[in-house]
């Protein structure tokens, strides 16, 4: 059917709205509301011809997926109508016209923006650079990488370098992913399809954008081989059954998994974009539109929760990955929501301004969370990042690969294309095996926190330090018979003026201010009754020297750590001394200074390391007084005649667990999945503990494995903290954990083949991170 201009002209409003597009007219009054970019970016067309304003950012079968076929009215010949956008068309024209420079001149990642500034038009531009606000968070998240310093190893002898690896099971020859852009068409005419052409010859991953202007299916064409991995984004739609289609279209298509986006419950105030509107409207009155960022965003639901999942689940099988985790509590709960993947992403500075850069957020799961580092739920981050350099700086923190959106878009304009895109992913490429060499690392695996500095960068992390000792200075000085020194290394100008907060889930809020603070122990005037000692046990007998200043004969040690032999150093250092040897189980960190946090887990176990010289009386004296100020402090605790059976137990444990998941970086279900022998020996290594603790004359029972490894089995996948210690850098409490049991080994001229490998390869490695401090 043929129809007339006036005919279309008059259906310009959103009681009836008519567009055409390449010849056809079609009523879409019905779509208006449930457009993806909003009504009003479709109302501004009403009545004319829409094929530019359409194709600028829609491939045409979009309108046979989005349209009933009831919408087709008829025919138009092309040109009769007036174009939709009269006023806003150099906004959407290139800015630059003149012949863009040869790939082969761009050099890096920074010259492609610079060439995409000159020719995007002011739209896309706008659209693809802007940030929030003042765009704090956009340019926080390049800097955050500068921030790391890289520490190059020399005379490593780099024949080649391997710099494949996997993204949920999907071979990849870079730890690059494309991350999802919307609408890449305003970059160039192939958009998506050519982002997943490159992708395929230089093998690379592609998230496909939920506002891509090519549907999946057009886009899984595009691919040059169907194990090219794609994953499909999801934003949630206020309608549901939208977002039901888009997954189900997914699963169809082949996607490999469901990216589904969360750091956007609202769109960020990108002021570059709007500002660009209101010019493009110039003295109209009415409201035409709101920017591309807003009319693009505009269907998301700000109404959803962590309960999200569970529809999603029920919905699909496929692995699903949540993108925009900005903290490391969220980063837990995605774990405990048995997400498989993760992304840390602020939106690329594009939602809330001021928002942390995902690099610290990466740091912040070291520190608090390592453990996730090593589960089965993969990490990615992005944001900031343009060198090589960054690229390798974050997998050496622990993310499984990074994602580039802008890069790839800005390598698509001009004219460019698949090849511009081609041509990005090779600099990257270059970059990324080149530096590899100097950092003398020839896969990605072998990449670690040694490699880096991270010092600059730490001091931005939120603060958090392991504070037994800080939760029980509380403790104790509940007792009005408690005058309390504190020792305040990196908090002690917070803790003297503040005090220590103490949140704790059993006790409550507190604040409790020590009667002194120092920094260390040479300032002491006079020696104490009770010296607590709650540090890490490493350089024992370096801690024992400086504690000289604060012991006398009656004094009484109390050791509060891991190990076994941990006394032996106090002993030798103060003989006349007592010593109170204790085995606990406290959740404490301090996530600013001064203020500790505290979780439910309490407990502890205390006891004499008899000393012979001392009236065993007096002993138990000291030891009683200690427990009833424990008890004034309503702590948990036990009273044990026998503290060295509790930290044997302890260390069976220990030198098992802390050992192998150090060396070979695996959580311990990993480990004991890892081959056929992974089992027998970790069982082997425990009895050879507890053969030398039964010469020692510990109480020792065989029957202590199968609890352990029973106990080992009904947890998740855990890492330990000598793991932690050694992924970032720091000295590992060897000696107490193994060292003690293999020298004890020795002396009775007992056979510990497995402890005495297992405690010489964790002594080198100890040794390396030592030196390299």
């Amino acid at each position: 059917m043929r129809l007339t201009r006036d005919e279309i002209e008059k259906h310009n409003s959103k009681e009836s709205c008519w567009v055409a597009i390449h010849g056809s007219v079609y009523d879409v009054t019905e779509f208006l509301a449930s457009h993806p970019g909003g009504s009003q970016v479709i109302l501004r067309c009403a009545g004319k011809d829409a094929t530019e304003d359409f194709m600028s950012v829609h491939d045409a079968e979009l309108l046979a997926q989005a349209l009933p076929p009831s919408a087709f009215l008829g025919t138009i010949d092309t040109g009769t109508l007036s174009p939709s956008n009269d006023t806003t068309k150099s906004s959407t024209e290139p800015r630059e016209t003149n012949t863009p420079p040869p790939l082969r001149s761009l050099i890096n990642l920074h010259d492609f923006e610079h060439v995409a500034q000159k020719h995007l038009s002011s739209n896309a531009w706008a659209y693809y650079s802007s940030g929030a606000e003042d765009e704090i968070s956009k340019r926080q998240n390049a800097k955050a990488f500068k921030k790391v310093a890289l520490r190059p190893r020399i005379l490593r002898k780099i024949p080649a370098v391997d710099t494949s690896t996997t993204i949920l099971g999907k071979c990849v020859s870079l730890p690059v992913y494309m991350s999802p852009t919307g609408i890449a068409k305003l970059a160039h005419r192939d958009g998506e399809c050519a982002l997943a052409a490159a992708a395929g010859h230089e093998g690379l991953a592609q998230v496909l954008a939920n506002g891509s202007s090519f549907s999946i299916e057009r886009v899984m064409a595009a691919r040059t081989h169907p194990q090219q991995p794609v994953f499909q984004q999801l934003y949630v739609n206020r309608d549901i059954s939208k977002s039901e289609e888009i997954v189900r279209r997914a699963e169809r298509a082949g996607a490999g998994a469901i990216w589904i986006t969360v750091d956007s419950p609202v769109v960020g105030k990108r002021e570059m974009d709007e500002r660009l509107n209101v010019e493009m409207q110039g003295d109209d009155p009415s409201p035409k539109g709101q920017g591309v960022a807003k009319t693009m965003a505009s269907f998301i639901s700000p109404f959803i929760d962590w309960d999200i999942l569970i529809w999603l689940r029920g919905l699909t099988n496929l692995p699903i990955v949540i993108k925009g985790i900005q903290c490391v509590e969220d980063a837990v709960l995605a774990y405990q929501h048995g997400v498989q993947g993760i992304v840390l992403s602020n939106h690329g500075g594009r939602s809330q301004d001021t928002a942390q850069s995902p690099l610290l957020t990466l740091l912040e799961i070291r520190r608090y969370a390592p453990s996730l580092l090593n589960s089965s739920m993969e990490i990615y981050i992005d944001g900031g990042i343009r060198r090589g350099t960054d690229v390798l700086k974050a997998v050496a923190l622990g993310a499984t690969a990074v994602g580039l959106g802008r890069p790839f878009l800005y390598s698509l304009a001009a004219g460019y294309g698949e090849q511009g895109v081609r041509r990005a992913i090779e600099i990257l490429r270059q970059e990324i095996e080149s530096n590899m060499v100097f950092l003398g690392a020839t896969s990605l695996k072998e990449l670690g926190p040694h490699h880096l500095n991270t010092s600059r960068l730490e001091r931005d992390v939120v603060g958090s330090v392991k504070l037994i000792g800080s939760f029980y200075a509380f403790i104790l000085s509940r007792s009005e018979r408690v005058r309390l020194t504190v020792v305040a290394r990196s908090n002690y100008e917070s803790v003297k003026k503040n005090g220590i907060l103490l949140k704790s889930q059993n006790h409550g809020e507190h604040r409790f201010y020590p009667q002194n603070v120092i920094r260390s122990p040479n300032e002491v005037k006079a020696p104490f009754d009770y010296v607590v000692c709650a540090h890490k046990a490493i350089d024992q007998d370096t801690v024992a020297s400086r504690l000289r200043p604060t012991v006398k004969d009656e004094t009484t040690i109390v050791i509060i750590q891991n190990g076994v032999g941990n006394e032996e150093p106090f002993r030798a250092q103060f003989p006349k001394s007592s010593i109170i040897t204790c085995v606990t189980w406290v959740g404490a960190t301090q996530t600013s200074p001064g203020v500790v946090q505290h979780t439910k887990s309490e407990d502890m176990q205390i006891g004499l390391f008899p000393n012979p010289t001392v009236d065993a009386s007096l002993e138990q004296r000291r030891l009683d007084l200690f427990a009833s100020l424990l008890e004034q402090g309503k702590t948990r605790f036990q009273v044990l005649d026998d503290m060295q059976r509790q930290r044997w137990e302890k260390v069976v444990w220990n030198a098992a667990w802390n050992s192998l998941t150090t060396l070979t970086m695996l959580d311990t279900q990993s480990w004991l999945r890892s081959s056929a022998d992974a089992t027998p020996l970790t069982l082997r290594l425990m009895r050879e503990v507890i053969d030398v603790g039964r010469r020692c004359g510990v109480a020792l029972e065989y029957t202590l494995i199968d609890e352990l490894l029973r106990n080992i089995n009904a947890m998740p996948g855990i890492g330990s903290s000598m793991q932690t210690d050694c992924k970032n850098g720091r000295p590992m409490e060897v000696d107490v954990i193994l060292g003690f049991p293999a020298r004890k080994a020795k002396e009775f001229g007992m056979e510990t083949p497995v402890l005495d490998t297992i405690h010489a390869l964790v002594r080198a490695v100890d040794v390396r991170l030592r030196a390299s401090l």
